[in-house]
């Protein structure tokens, strides 16, 4: 809302008055201005973006919730909220405590979620096979951060990866063939490639800088992945080979978790542009990233459903990080899970 200019006299005081007036109407009928709203709801001191990040910290990354933030414990979450209308299928993702995650699936038909792990550890970051018959996901059951395939049903989980390094943030190809992961297994921080047994591993960075979070392209030509090598955490792409490295995000803020959109012309991912994480969508064929959540809240780890109208990602706008949907025509937000324990990370049955 603008303000009217100063003026002496009567007017001034007429025009204070009606923007007092229509301030106070705002406020009461719950429209009041977005500056208004930010000043209620920000917290007191800075949330990390999601409950456990599926790379590990980049250079000067947000640490994860201090243990006061995920101190409650539960065997598993309750059931979900009201399904949004149009959201079916099934969502897989990781809740609990930091460092003694699982991983459960939701499906959306008002079911409870199922835990599909029970090991002790850190269970994180589960991604659907493109056929939808297994799940690969990390864990440190064996000692360090590996990378693991089980069945849909949380059976004969395998590590891929059996290195002393730290392997997260794993992706399929879309053929299902192979899995692009982050590694420091060089002493950096960087992409490669495996088949889906774990064979054939191959770098595809090379860089003095953090790479992370890879994604691979619906056609499987390009992949997109988070680096500092700018200075700032951007969005990169580069082809799926990692030949011709194109910066696509820029803007002097964080950017990180990219998710493409089913057609392959667009990205979503996390930025701080405006001061704290939020969603941004941006068109690959040209234009500036538009802000699609636009909360007050941290929002990050976005997926696309399968028919690419709905969204979601993992937000602490209520107080504790749930999974929610975003529906990317009407903006509607509807919440999924309401659990104590933080819950993050979902990724979207295709």
């Amino acid at each position: 809302m603008k303000l009217p200019p100063v003026r002496s006299g009567a007017r001034h005081i007429s025009a204070l008055m009606a923007v007092l007036i229509a301030v106070t109407l705002a406020c009461t009928i719950g429209i009041a201005p977005r500056s208004a709203l930010e000043a209620t709801l920000a917290p007191a001191s800075p949330i990390p973006p999601s409950p456990t990040p599926r790379l590990l910290p980049l250079v000067e990354d947000t640490p994860s919730p201090t243990e006061a933030e995920s101190s409650p414990t539960a065997s598993s979450p309750p059931a979900p909220s009201a399904t949004p209308m149009g959201a079916s299928g099934a969502i897989v993702y990781h809740a609990g405590p930091t460092g003694a995650e699982d991983i459960y699936l939701l499906r959306l038909d008002g079911s409870e979620p199922e835990p599909l792990t029970s090991e002790a550890g850190s269970n994180i970051s589960p991604r659907w096979s493109p056929d939808g018959q297994q799940i690969v996901f990390v864990s440190n059951r064996d000692g360090d951060r590996e990378i693991f395939l089980m069945d849909v049903d949380g059976s004969s989980p395998q590590n891929l990866t059996r290195n002393s390094a730290a392997d997260d943030a794993p992706a399929w190809t879309p053929d299902g063939e192979f899995v692009v992961f982050s590694s420091d297994r060089d002493g950096n921080r960087e992409i490669y490639q495996m088949r889906r047994d774990g064979t054939n591993i191959k770098r595809l960075t090379f860089d003095l800088a953090f790479d992370v979070t890879p994604v691979v392209s619906p056609d499987g030509s390009q992949i997109a992945f988070v680096s500092n090598r700018e200075g700032e955490s951007e969005i990169f792409l580069m082809n799926s080979e990692g030949g011709n490295v194109f910066q696509l995000t820029t803007g002097y803020a964080d950017a990180r978790y990219p998710a493409w959109n089913p057609d392959g012309g667009a990205l979503v991912f996390a930025s701080d542009r405006s001061g704290n994480f939020e969603l941004y969508r941006i068109d690959l064929r040209g234009g500036e990233p538009q802000n699609i959540t636009a909360n007050a809240a941290h929002e990050a780890s976005p997926d696309y459903s399968p028919d690419g109208l709905l969204l979601v990602f993992d937000s602490n706008r209520e107080g504790n990080y749930e999974i929610f949907i975003l529906d990317l025509e009407t903006l509607a937000v509807t919440r999924l899970t309401a659990s104590p324990t933080l819950d993050g990370d979902p990724d979207w049955k295709p």
